[in-house]
């Protein structure tokens, strides 16, 4: 093999999440980069520009040497898949070049109506212009990101060095500035992240002959040395035989092997509370911990495989062989499931945990059963560990005979004691995610052998166990909080709060009240939409009390997931199927959303609104470059990634035919699209009231389009109740709309009192009296 190209040709491929990360990063650059467009004087640009700038003339020569090396390595790549015949590496480096240098074009042509150079080499010496972003540096980062899981390691790290160089002698020659080149490295990781997510990449496999030649090396020879129909990410298995006929495994761990390995272990400490899970930070150090186990095993009384060799070999490549006596438990019996179990008790007893108890990591070798596949084992167990070893194998064991034959088998084994302390554990994430596939509904399953192990125990089912460390709500909830601290900390920051009292201490009450006093009939609309959403006679009253209780739940998770939850307990209570159930608030909300864009679209074409906002200052082009990428984005991924189809088709569907239902009665389209834009119209005769209380009115339809405007920007950062951002968002439109920092921070807060918070807290009455009549 090459010590340039890793892998064999032509290997099956898979998308990795680190390339759709490597796109969020890019495209953060390139919109960061847009901001700062001919702009040598940001803090960035001036700061690396004083570095750079008393450097000698002579500096110049080194800028044009690094830059054209950057070609050459390009140039290099290209030539090496054309000689290795490696045509799919090819295709992908060209689509991927190709499509960065032409958007690279677009935008320069776009944003800064310029030209850049792409070949300055061939160019009539004096002082280009710098352009964004700059194109070598885009082209290169997406051809070296694209090649780089078919390259050896070194190649890779040469290949991103080579990067930050082009780029530095970039902006030092003047083809772009310091921000141009880190635009254009963000272009060419969306390039070329967007073809590795359209293609997927080789998985990294070691090829046949370098293995058997590595093998070699070691002092093991292996005849008729194959692979193994079920093959893992980067560590391709094995099997053949010893000259004396016994049956050998391998285990050749390749490029992506530590990598993937690494990632895995490191991505199941941090989100699963597993403290001694051991974390490999090499190859080697992986397959040295498997033999280790087996020995230590195999020392304390258990039946495991045997390690014939270990070590590194080849082309930096880690390998294990290990025997592979006996016939694999694909269809155990019960007395082999009781054999398997000893094998456990005896391996607890020691005080080791496998960490990956399937079927497939046993084999029957002369009536015992065999252990294998350690790589995964701790030496020194805790309960959660031995417990989820208890799990995995009455899980599998239960998939390939019966809750019965399972449960009683492990019975004959493993202490009831233990048994109990791993009914907790009998959840999805204790399951390795190839058992996880084993059936459609593993959930179901769980549930099933959760009941049948506590009533042989004789003990009622305990509380599940908190197996995950971080859930992606302890993520997301604070950094959506973050962004609503931001945002409004950034605005209070110039507000005079004296002068806010004095705003709201001088208003007209009596127009405040009123206004709230209106403000309460925008509920009997919502329940109205709720009711031609579904199309089912409901009573109206529960209905309107219903939308109180939303607001209290609001506070406490976001308004759509509460609004979801308790309007499905509700519907459930008069027989609505769960299907329109689930989906009537998505075709409210959806009309709710084409309500507010008609809002918009009539309000600024055929109404003068008094709102000062520079257009020209706006990167139109940017934004629409995004939102395309956003949706050819999301489109291949759902089209192209099974696991996302398999999830997103059917909502569409489902949602469809609800919708369908909608449209084909005007009576409830037309009573939908009424009722939410009613609702609307109140919320904006509010907000107009307040306005008027504090002596700063404005036009009815400005106050309109400031609240639909308001509730559309909320409501993407879906924070519980949109607090603090819609103060922010709302505070800020009515600054737009002329009014001063203090009388439009005084309005929002008294609006938000008005038709959210004094709402919220009706609503938790509300919700007493919806439980008390058994309306959720």
């Amino acid at each position: 093999m090459s010590r340039y190209l890793a892998g064999s040709p032509n290997q099956p491929r898979a998308r990795r999440a680190s390339d759709a990360v490597a796109i969020g990063i890019g495209l953060f650059l390139l919109l960061w980069t847009a901001a700062n467009i001919g702009e040598p004087t940001s803090t960035g640009n001036q700061w690396i520009l004083d570095l750079i700038e008393p450097l000698p003339t002579w500096f110049d020569e080194i800028w044009k040497i690094g830059y054209f090396l950057g070609l050459i390595i390009v140039i290099a790549l290209f030539a090496a898949a054309i000689y290795k015949k490696r045509w799919d590496l090819f295709r992908d480096m060209a689509i991927a070049a190709v499509a960065s240098v032409g958007v690279a074009f677009l935008l320069a042509w776009w944003l800064g109506d310029t030209t850049p150079v792409v070949l300055p080499e061939l160019t009539r010496p004096g002082d280009p212009e710098a352009t964004f972003p700059i194109v070598r540096v885009a082209a290169m980062t997406a051809t070296i990101m694209v090649a780089s899981p078919h390259l050896t390691r070194p190649v890779r790290f040469l290949g991103w060095t080579m990067i930050a160089i082009v780029a530095v002698s970039g902006f030092g020659l003047g083809l772009g500035l310091p921000s141009d080149a880190l635009g254009a490295v963000g272009l060419g990781l969306v390039a070329g992240g967007s073809t590795l997510l359209l293609f997927g990449s080789p998985r990294g496999y070691p090829d046949v002959a370098e293995i058997a030649a590595a093998l070699a090396e070691l002092g093991v020879d292996i005849d008729d040395l194959r692979l193994i129909p079920d093959q893992s990410w980067g560590v391709r298995t094995l099997e053949g035989s010893l000259p004396s006929g016994r049956p050998v495994e391998v285990l050749a761990y390749g490029r992506d092997a530590a990598d993937t390995r690494m990632a895995a272990k490191t991505w199941r400490s941090i989100w699963y509370r597993e403290t001694d899970r051991t974390v490999s930070f090499s190859r080697l150090e992986a397959v040295e911990h498997e033999a280790l186990a087996m020995l230590m095993a195999a020392q304390r009384g258990v039946s495991a495989q045997e390690p014939l060799a270990v070590g590194v070999a080849g082309d930096d490549m880690a390998l294990l062989a290990r025997s592979a006596d006996g016939v694999p438990l694909v269809d155990p019996s019960a007395e082999q499931l009781a054999a398997a179990w000893s094998e456990v008790a005896t391996m607890h007893n020691a005080g080791m945990a496998h960490g990956s108890l399937t079927l497939g990591a046993m084999s029957d070798h002369e009536g015992r059963v065999t252990l294998g596949d350690f790589s995964h084992a701790a030496f020194n167990a805790n309960e959660t560990q031995r417990s989820v070893d208890i799990v995995s194998l009455l899980y599998e064991s239960t998939v390939a005979t019966d809750t019965d034959t399972a449960v009683d088998a492990a019975r004959q084994e493993i202490p009831a004691d233990d048994l109990v302390s791993a009914l907790a554990y009998l959840q999805v994430p204790a399951l390795t995610p190839g058992q996880r596939k084993l059936v459609d509904k593993p959930k179901q399953v769980l549930k099933e052998l959760r009941n049948a192990v506590a009533e042989a125990a004789g003990v009622e089912p305990p509380a599940p166990a908190k197996i995950r460390r971080v859930r992606p709500a302890d993520l997301i909830m604070p950094a959506l909080s973050l962004i609503a601290a931001y945002a409004l900390i950034g605005l209070l920051v110039d507000i005079d709060f004296v002068a806010v009292w004095e705003v709201v201490r001088d208003a007209t009450w009596a127009w405040i009240i009123v206004g709230f006093l209106i403000g309460q009939i925008v509920f009997s609309f919502e329940a109205s939409g709720m009711l031609f959403a579904t199309g089912y006679p409901l009573p109206m009253k529960p209905l309107v009390v219903l939308q109180l209780a939303v607001k209290w739940i609001g506070l406490a998770i976001p308004s759509a997931a509460g609004r979801v939850t308790m309007n499905t307990l509700f519907l459930r209570k008069y027989g609505v199927p769960p299907t329109i159930a689930v989906t009537q608030g998505a075709i409210d909300g959806l009309s709710g959303f084409v309500v507010e864009a008609m809002i918009l679209v009539v309000a600024f074409i055929a109404v003068d609104i008094p709102v000062d906002i520079d257009v020209d200052d706006v990167p139109w082009g940017v934004i629409l470059l995004l939102v395309v990428l956003i949706v050819v984005g999301a489109v291949l991924i759902v089209w192209r990634i099974a696991r996302f189809r398999e999830v997103v088709v059917p909502i569409i569907k489902d949602a469809w035919g609800s919708l369908s239902g909608v449209l084909t009665s005007p009576k409830r389209t037309f009573g939908l699209l009424g009722a939410n834009l009613a609702s609307r119209i109140i919320l904006a005769i509010v907000l107009f009231l307040i306005l008027q209380a504090i002596g700063t009115p404005l036009p009815l339809v400005t106050c309109l389009v400031v609240t639909v405007a308001t509730n559309l920007l909320a409501g993407l950062v879906p924070i519980p109740g949109g607090i603090g951002v819609a103060e922010a968002v709302l505070t800020s439109l009515l600054v737009l709309a002329g009014l001063d920092q203090d009388s439009a921070f005084a309005a929002a807060v008294v609006f938000r009192m008005a038709t959210f918070y004094i709402p919220a807290g009706e609503g938790f009455f509300a919700t007493k009296w919806l439980e008390q009549g058994d309306y959720i």
